[in-house]
């Protein structure tokens, strides 16, 4: 008798054991991730997922129910794969997140009582792409372990203390910049745009910035215990839980940069303002003074562009005084030759009227000249016009003309005082 009692638990306990399924639903692709890495990983993690006590779906009768239900297969809720799981008669299913943060694949695997609808277990790992295959491996052994039902073992299990979110009264920093929201909104089938903006515009606890998380922040969150149960929204995934959190600056930070931002932009725009009045105003008086300037010498059309001036330099100089007096403004000899030999020469009576190849004139006086003692000789009848090139030590070139001749001459001595005509190049005007 007490065998055949044995022999009827055991049949009990088998077919109960036996009648427990399981199905691996595709894990999530988040932040960074690859469908080929996602597929990739999640085929590892269905390889070594095998609890104890369960009898694992197959992928075709998992995928053939998602479709025929019309569930998007990267957005699911939390309430829709209960749902896949209750038409597949299971009495858990897995599901997964898959991210890259920092660098290193994150994945947050958790099982799923569709009976109930809560989370019965999690495991997670962090690891490097060069090490994918041992970390899937160990998840899948350690959640596996976690659900697995032995003989006289009950089917329920304990939610872990991470299925109990951290309680806030205030914000909190994770990470160093991840600010959290104190409190979660509720459950939205949309991002609720208006009420987002209406807590920025009162910049609820000191931001005017919240936003809904990325997939990587919601991990980095899950990973630190402050998510509770079901699913939550993302930018990736707009439907579920509504967390808010910002990543920016408080409110009055904000707001005295903006201010200061501000005052630096308008010291710039006023010291450009200033600088552009300082350069238009030495712009005008250049081209005042290049105007004056040019209003007293006269284009005679000569192939060097030189302007002479329209009259002598008053009184008579010794070389080294035009020289000192008048610098790179005193003739070259070579612009008194060509000012001898391209124009017409006309004598007046009391010098000579030049005339240039477009026809324009100057006057050039028959001054005369002054000698080394300081006497004055020949005014009226002859003129002579220094150079600013040297001959040797004791003279330089001169420019001489009379009544009957125009000529250049180089043997007076640099005491001898004579007349001065200042010509200016074309193309560098008077500054």
């Amino acid at each position: 008798m007490k065998n055949l009692l044995f022999f009827v638990l055991m049949i009990a306990m088998t077919f109960s054991l036996q009648a427990q399924r399981c199905a691996v639903l595709e894990f999530k692709a988040g932040v960074g991730v690859s469908q080929s890495d996602v597929d990739g990983i999640s085929a590892i993690f269905i390889t070594y997922f095998r609890p104890a006590g369960y009898t694992m779906v197959e992928r075709t009768q998992i995928d053939k129910v998602i479709e025929e239900q019309g569930f998007q297969r990267s957005r699911m809720t939390q309430s829709q794969m209960v749902r896949v799981g209750q038409i597949l008669n299971v009495s858990k299913i897995v599901v997964g997140d898959i991210n890259i943060v920092f660098g290193q694949y994150q994945v947050d695997a958790r099982v799923i009582n569709v009976e109930t609808g809560t989370i019965s277990a999690t495991e997670g790992a962090t690891f490097a792409t060069s090490s994918y295959r041992a970390s899937m491996q160990s998840v899948a052994q350690k959640l596996a372990g976690k659900i697995a039902m032995t003989p006289g073992a009950t089917v329920q299990a304990t939610p872990p203390s991470s299925a109990m979110p951290r309680k806030r009264t205030t914000v909190e920093v994770l990470y160093g910049y991840l600010k959290i929201f104190p409190n979660e909104l509720g459950t939205f089938q949309a991002e609720p745009t208006s009420v987002i903006s209406q807590i920025n515009a009162q910049a609820q606890y000191g931001y005017n910035n919240w936003r809904i998380p990325t997939n990587e922040e919601l991990s980095l969150m899950r990973a630190n215990n402050y998510l509770g149960n079901g699913e939550y929204m993302t930018r990736e995934r707009r439907i579920g839980i509504v967390l808010l959190v910002t990543d920016g600056k408080d409110y009055q930070t904000i707001q005295q940069e903006k201010a200061e931002q501000e005052r630096i932009e308008r010291e710039r725009v006023e010291r450009e303002r200033v600088e552009q009045e300082r350069v238009e105003q030495e712009r005008a008086e250049r081209e005042r003074q290049r105007i004056a300037a040019l209003k007293e010498f006269v284009d005679l059309g000569l192939p060097s562009g030189t302007l002479w001036k329209d009259k002598n330099e008053s009184g008579f100089y010794d070389y080294a005084a035009a020289v000192r007096s008048f610098g790179s403004n005193l003739p070259s000899k070579e612009q008194l030759e060509e000012l001898k030999n391209s124009c017409r020469w006309t004598w007046t009576g009391s010098g000579y009227r030049v005339t240039g190849p477009n026809g324009n004139s100057i006057v050039l006086p028959a001054a005369g000249s002054r000698t080394c003692d300081g006497s004055v000789n020949t005014a009226g009848y002859e003129g002579e016009y220094w150079s600013s090139t040297p001959n040797d030590s004791a003279k330089a070139w001169s420019l001489r003309f009379h009544k009957y001749d125009v000529f250049m001459v180089n043997f007076y001595n640099r005491c001898v005082g004579l007349s001065v005509r200042l010509v200016q190049n074309n193309d560098t005007p008077a500054e």
